[in-house]
């Protein structure tokens, strides 16, 4: 069954910001850990002396739960998944077309310079299958294949 446009696009910006999530998480991660404070001008009150310091225990839980951060995980995992099981021809062809950031090839072009060699019906067969793999690996699911 085709793959609704929408849910195929979803999956394409998933595929795009794949490279950078290692970034993102590295991001969110001193986020969490360093997180932005309004400096307390009320200088020497207030705070008891001897008091065991949370912080890090907080800090490991907000780690732990964050959903940002699980989302951006699950994504990267789910995506290393199908790229292990995908054959070298998908893997060029999801390389070439989303993880670049200046794409040099179309799927034709891929064809013609022999960095794949299946047909072209066959290579955006390997895509679509590729994309279909990591919607379901996602549970993304087009709502006209709900029954």
């Amino acid at each position: 069954m085709e793959m609704k446009t929408r849910t195929k696009r979803i999956i394409e910006e998933y595929l795009r910001e794949y490279p950078e999530t290692n970034r993102y998480l590295r991001e969110r991660t001193l986020q969490i850990i360093y997180p932005y404070r309004e400096t307390d001008e009320n200088v020497g009150g207030g705070k008891a002396q001897y008091k065991y310091d949370q912080s890090v225990v907080y800090t490991a839980i907000s780690l732990k739960e964050d959903k940002i951060l699980n989302t951006l995980k699950h994504h990267r995992d789910i995506i290393d998944d199908c790229l292990d099981d995908a054959g070298e021809d998908t893997q060029m062809i999801i390389a070439e077309l989303y993880f670049k950031r200046h794409q040099q090839y179309t799927m034709d072009g891929l064809i013609a310079n022999d960095l794949i060699h299946v047909s072209r019906t066959q290579a955006f067969r390997l895509r679509d299958k590729f994309i279909q793999h990591v919607a379901e690996g996602l549970d993304i699911y087009d709502l006209s294949d709900v029954g």
